[in-house]
């Protein structure tokens, strides 16, 4: 798109009555930047290094500050794209920054879109992956030219505009079963949990899980792939947030079965769901410097290490995969690109090969700049 607003915001939790405490836009109009603004009111300068809206007093109900996003977004009338938008929409239309019926577009489905085999589409990982030298701070104006920097690289081609689905669309599902016909591979393989309350019903999001190929389960554990977040999360988005699972609201979910699903056309008793998925085939480079190698992944998290092993073991030959906390008898590690690991410096030490995930990532899809 060469018309847009990249937008980015700081909220410190998940749920809508945290507050809004940073928003930051980059208007880019013919490809070109025209504006860049951050609305935000410092409250201890000490605090802000600490990003996630630490230092920062909530703005959402400040008019004058609301009036200022409003302007740019009325004078320019672009589409908003964000990293993860449904969670930043939901906050800015709870407040009334930004009208209902605005058009919105999720930079994460467009990168899945443009390059599909990553082992993660966090930000972070992102920016590593395209070899962008950008920390990732968690604060508004710097992640939103981090965002910037990253399409440029990227230059994802396929938009998909957010799906709005309206909750009143589903009031059939509330006092019954959901009965939901066709299946899909979107989440095949993948454990889900829900949390929170929803406007949603849980019953037809679990259905819905399920005929995507997920497998839903009631609690957190290092095994969980996905956790979907309603309105206060409680301890589960804790421990989410503890074992690095990837965390979405419950309107991503809704958008992400949308291009799939005929999600208008539910009902209870006939319900007919579109779901054709013609699942990519994960096409790997061979590595032919790891066959009959050893491998150490124990950097990794648990649900990665089963992928990534796989990889390893059918399509790179390995010798041997190692998951112990020992650097002996291995040739390489692959290991988290978030963390500082003794492991990996000992590995250094004994002249031993270590990369992160995101470098792997790069070598399996022979990614060059």
């Amino acid at each position: 798109m060469q018309n847009m607003i990249l937008l980015d915001i700081e909220t410190i939790d998940f749920g809508v009555e945290s507050g809004i405490y940073e928003v930051a836009l980059i208007v880019i109009k013919d490809g070109e930047v025209v504006l860049t603004e951050h609305i935000a009111e410092i409250e201890d300068e000490n605090l802000i290094h600490l990003g996630m809206g630490e230092g920062y007093k909530d703005i959402s109900e400040d008019a004058s500050k609301k009036d200022r996003f409003r302007s740019i977004v009325n004078t320019y009338n672009y589409p908003v794209v964000a990293h993860n938008v449904p969670f930043d929409r939901k906050f800015l239309v709870h407040y009334g920054w930004l009208n209902e019926d605005h058009e919105c577009y999720d930079s994460v489905r467009a990168l899945k879109y443009a390059i599909p085999d990553l082992f993660s589409y966090s930000l972070g990982y992102l920016l590593s992956f395209y070899n962008i030298e950008r920390s990732l701070t968690h604060t508004a104006l710097d992640d939103v030219k981090a965002l910037h920097e990253l399409l440029l690289k990227a230059k994802p081609e396929l938009w998909m505009p957010l799906y709005r689905v309206t909750p009143s669309k589903f009031k059939n599902f509330v006092e019954t079963n959901a009965n939901v016909e066709g299946q899909s591979t979107i989440f095949e393989g993948k454990r889900i949990v829900f949390t929170g309350a929803s406007p949603f019903p849980r019953v037809l999001m679990k259905e819905i899980a399920l005929k995507c190929g997920a497998a839903v389960t009631g609690n957190i554990s290092s095994k969980t792939d996905l956790l979907v977040c309603g309105e206060k999360p409680g301890s589960k988005l804790d421990k989410a947030r503890e074992l690095g699972i990837e965390i979405q609201p419950d309107e991503w979910f809704i958008d992400a079965v949308s291009k799939d699903l005929n999600l208008e056309t539910a009902s209870v008793t006939r319900g007919s769901f579109a779901a054709t998925v013609d699942k990519q085939r994960e096409r790997f480079t061979k590595l032919p410097e790891l066959k009959g190698k050893s491998v150490n992944i124990a950097l990794l998290p648990v649900r990665m290490q089963n992928k990534v092993e796989d990889i390893l073991m059918n399509h790179m030959e390995v010798a041997k995969i190692n998951k112990g906390t020992n650097s002996d008898k291995v040739d390489l590690i692959i290991y988290s690109d978030e963390g500082d690991y003794t492991l990996v410096k000992k590995a250094k030490e004994l002249q031993i090969e270590s990369v992160p995930l995101s470098k792997f990532n790069q070598m399996i899809l022979g990614y060059r700049d």
